[in-house]
């Protein structure tokens, strides 16, 4: 009975998203509600100003790669309040999907999908009580069904300027008692701003400088993504359905990922190479990884070497992979989530190559990673984020930046790791 009252909700959740109509209602409802619930709460924010945080709400709106790098800030913050309940605010569903059998998170939410450019018009520009009433118009089903949960913080770990205005404008019109987020657009809708350099810090760090302003510092980096067992079970199935000897080495091979403006990919040419070295030279399994989008580069590579190397892309989703990556020795992956799933399993080696985006900030600083780029002095053209300043590649090779990267290079890494050394088996 629960299961169906819970598929019931979602339902009614998703036809309230689709339907203009009933988002009218929704929000000329909230008008009406939204004011009497900052009185009522205005009231017991005066008898309970000493009561420890019970429910806090957290809004990052980036992917998936930088909600792993966010785990070290979430665990600090739940050490910092053990008996605080939190609840997480996504901009993507499939963000949604791979977390939401975080430890850390009490539920998870995703906003509605806007177009892209359409909702951005809708939101940067405004500010006041203008981004907020803009915010409750476009999102009414996440302010209803937020509404009255009684946050006493919320933190919005925003980096780009979407971001931060459709994030403090949420906290605001939650009326979370304690709303801290970056200092810049619209920060007058906080009660705390907290001041993160996000343009030269390690992304890892400067989320954790977002707690600052609450009294948690705390040095520790590492991420966070639990693998289940039940995902241990049907990645051995999948590897057992290609043939893949576990007795031997495993190596993981990424050549996808998604492209945002600029291409983050590695030639198919250039991974093949490497994945022929590794297979007849160091006599590992290969197996090549990847979603939906990245099944025709995984091809490209497996009709180069035949069954040198096998590829399972499109067939695992996002705590599958996190799985398979903690069975492997080796990763070798473009800057895409992967590279911060394989930190957070904790991979014994790791090689990513860069180009249009910056490792200092964006990559894993430990003796297990080792990271390629490029030495065009134009690199990295994309920095920290992704925004409207971002620009398309003007270089009349386009990504020069990683086809200047040969595959020689990684050949070199890897015989620097192994040489004539003895390799592990695959962990079980």
């Amino acid at each position: 009975m629960r299961n169906r009252f819970r598929i019931l909700r979602q339902r009614l959740y998703a036809w309230r998203q689709r339907r203009p109509l009933a988002r009218f209602c929704v929000v000329a409802l909230l008008l009406v509600v939204w004011p009497l619930k900052f009185a009522i709460q205005a009231l017991l924010n005066i008898f309970s100003r000493s009561r420890r945080p019970l429910r806090i709400i957290v809004i990052q709106l980036a992917g998936l790669g930088d909600t792993l790098m966010l785990t070290p800030a979430l665990a600090a913050l739940q050490d910092h309040y053990p008996d605080a309940k939190i609840d997480f605010v996504t901009l993507h569903g499939y963000v949604k999907k791979a977390f939401q059998n975080h430890p850390r998170f009490n539920t998870i939410a995703a906003l509605p999908a806007y177009p892209g450019q359409w909702i951005v018009s809708r939101l940067v520009n405004r500010s006041g009580l203008k981004l907020v009433l803009a915010a409750i118009r476009y999102y009414p089903s996440l302010v209803f069904k937020h509404l009255f949960s009684r946050y006493d913080i919320g933190i919005n770990f925003a980096l780009s300027d979407f971001d931060r205005n459709l994030g403090n404008a949420l906290l605001y019109s939650l009326n979370v008692r304690r709303r801290v987020g970056p200092v810049g657009l619209n920060d007058k809708l906080l009660t705390d701003a907290a001041p993160v350099d996000y343009a030269r810090t390690p992304r890892a760090a400067a989320y954790l400088k977002f707690l600052e302003p609450l009294g948690i510092s705390a040095a520790s980096r590492a991420y966070e993504f639990p693998v289940r067992k039940n995902d241990l079970d049907i990645v051995k199935l999948a590897l057992r359905r290609e043939n893949v000897d576990t007795s031997r080495p495993l190596a993981v091979i990424h050549p996808g990922g998604k492209v945002h403006i600029n291409s983050r990919r590695w030639p198919a040419e250039y991974f093949a190479r490497v994945c022929e070295f590794l297979s007849v030279n160091e006599g590992f399994e290969i197996v090549l990884t990847g979603d939906d989008d990245d099944v025709g580069v995984c091809e490209q590579i497996t009709n180069s070497l035949g069954t040198k190397v096998k590829s399972i892309a499109g067939r695992l989703t996002f705590t599958e992979t996190a799985a398979l990556l903690s069975m492997c020795q080796l990763c070798i992956t473009n800057d895409t989530s992967t590279l911060h799933l394989a930190e957070a399993v904790l991979v014994d080696r790791v090689i990513s190559i860069f180009g249009p985006t910056d490792p200092d900030i964006l990559a894993p600083q430990n003796e297990r990673h080792v990271v390629l780029r490029s030495k065009l002095p134009c690199a990295p053209c994309m920095g920290g984020i992704i925004d409207a300043n971002t620009e398309r590649c003007w270089l009349e090779a386009k990504e020069e930046c990683l086809s200047g990267i040969g595959p020689e290079q990684v050949v070199g890494v890897l015989e620097k790791f192994y040489g004539s050394r003895p390799l592990r088996v695959a962990r079980a």
